[in-house]
């Protein structure tokens, strides 16, 4: 590989004096401002490669960079490196900008391991430089080109040329695209990717799984939380409509009971045989009209009223009970 710095990579007696003494000679400040210098740079806004990793993560391989933890091979394999990380060894590639270690098995993104590596390219001048955005093309030129270029082969080409070839049409479309499409209920969300090539996109795709992770879970829980709340609204409704049918029903029974006692008092206090005079009628005694009702189970002692049936359930028979007027219920006990 060629390389655009000028100083060598300090070597690791070097690194380890300055580690122990921290006195640090000419090569390995120039070598630590070069790391620098190539971290700022993958991080730099708007089109830096790593804008978005948190910046302890940069410092963390920004600093094994700096102490010289990072190696390339020797055998000519030019998408490796080799990083040493306390009494562990990893080898990142750096094609596919991967690394074996847990924290990138576990969240699929840069970790300080392959950090450091690309720190250690960067500083020695081996990163390929960022492509410059495409501008989009103006569709009004393009299609203005397009007729002009077509009317000019009608003038030039004889009637029987033959139809042009689809590489003269004037299509813009970026070489690599991906689109990712999530369902969650009557929701949709759709995601497209466009890029120079297939590996730019396969990195920026393996970097935003993270992101869709969290708003794809983000509209579960939003989904399940309206159906939830949907579910408690109809429960409700349902709850306020029987309350409401079963004080209906009872108030019409005590209105017909009503009617029947003052249907019985009249007849009882009106005799066409009897000529003289009958005397006022008295009060109903409360101990004869409650051993009349001990055998009548809808009768509520208590309160003098008829109570209304309720069918049982799977968890016990029905009963008779009646609403009073601060709406708690009563079974004549």
């Amino acid at each position: 590989m060629s390389t655009t710095v000028s100083h060598q990579v300090p070597a690791a007696q070097q690194q380890a004096i300055a580690d122990l003494t921290g006195y640090e000679d000419a090569a390995t400040l120039r070598w630590q401002q070069a790391c620098t210098q190539a971290a700022n740079t993958l991080t730099a806004l708007p089109n830096g490669r790593y804008v978005n990793v948190r910046m302890e993560r940069m410092r963390q391989g920004l600093e094994l960079a700096q102490r010289g933890a990072v190696t390339l091979p020797e055998d000519g394999e030019q998408f490796s490196a080799v990083v040493r990380s306390g009494n562990n060894v990893y080898q990142v590639d750096t094609r596919l900008l991967t690394c074996p270690c847990a924290d990138y098995q576990k969240h699929v993104q840069a970790c300080k391991h392959l950090l450091a590596a690309e720190i250690h390219l960067g500083a020695l001048g081996l990163l390929p430089p960022e492509p410059a955005p495409t501008p989009e093309p103006d569709a009004h030129a393009l299609a203005r080109a397009a007729f002009e270029a077509q009317e000019q082969a009608l003038r030039t080409a004889p009637l029987t040329a033959a139809a042009p070839s689809t590489t003269s049409w004037p299509i813009s479309e970026a070489p690599a695209s991906l689109n990712i499409k999530l369902k969650i209920g009557n929701m949709e969300l759709m995601l497209t990717m466009r890029d120079v090539d297939d590996l730019k996109l396969q990195r920026r795709a393996t970097m935003s799984l993270p992101w869709l992770q969290e708003i794809l879970h983000g509209c579960e829980a939003n989904l399940a939380a309206r159906q939830q709340e949907a579910e408690r609204t109809l429960k409700q409704a349902e709850e306020e409509r029987q309350a409401q049918a079963r004080s209906l029903d009872e108030q019409i029974a005590a209105a017909v009971h009503a009617a029947m006692k003052a249907q019985t008092s009249r007849n009882n206090g009106h005799n066409p045989q009897q000529r003289t005079a009958a005397p006022p009628p008295q009060p109903p005694d409360a101990e004869g009209l409650a051993s009349a009702h001990d055998h009548d189970p809808s009768w509520c002692p208590k309160h003098q009223v008829t109570m209304r049936w309720h069918d049982g359930n799977a968890r016990g028979p029905g009963w008779f009970s009646h609403q009073l007027a601060d709406g708690s219920y009563c079974k004549g006990k």
